[in-house]
């Protein structure tokens, strides 16, 4: 049993292209139409003075000089942590950075300098610099005192 097409359906009638661009929207950034006279004035706000366009703001000054002991602190701490391992090289260093960082905070503090952050890596690896420098020491002593040959190359020289 068939069905009668419904009414008003031609399936015989041309379908619309289904590869066929859909309609564009119109440009968010087309220029505004131009008005008929040319001569007209623009709109203007409510004062006759005002300015077309936001003053001119410059850009923000920094907010303050960082503090130079905060960076030597950083370095001789880096220092410190690079040479630890040079016969207790890296323990000056190390102390200098930290004792250098623990001043710079004090004067970051009171000067409202930049730098905190340099100076309190500077003061961590400063003594983390002289903990494995005095690590190192002690293993190296422990290991001459028991290395047989160490005492017969002390006496034979």
């Amino acid at each position: 049993m068939t069905y009668p097409p419904p009414a008003g359906h031609d399936p015989f009638a041309p379908q619309p292209d289904p590869y066929a661009q859909p309609p564009m929207a119109p440009d968010p950034y087309a220029p505004p139409p131009v008005s008929a006279n040319p001569y007209s004035t623009p709109p203007t706000s409510g004062s006759p003075y005002a300015t077309p366009y936001a003053a001119y703001q410059p850009a923000a000054a920094p907010g303050g000089v960082t503090n130079g002991m905060a960076i030597a602190s950083l370095v001789l701490g880096i220092v410190g942590v690079a040479t630890c391992c040079c016969y207790g090289m890296g323990a000056l260093p190390g102390l200098i950075g930290a004792i250098l960082g623990h001043i710079s905070l004090k004067q970051i503090k009171e000067r409202g300098q930049q730098g905190r952050g340099m100076a309190i890596a500077g003061i961590a690896t400063g003594w983390a610099a002289v903990a494995l420098t005095a690590i190192m020491v002690v293993l190296l002593v422990i290991g001459a005192i028991n290395d047989p040959n160490f005492w017969n190359e002390i006496q034979n020289s």
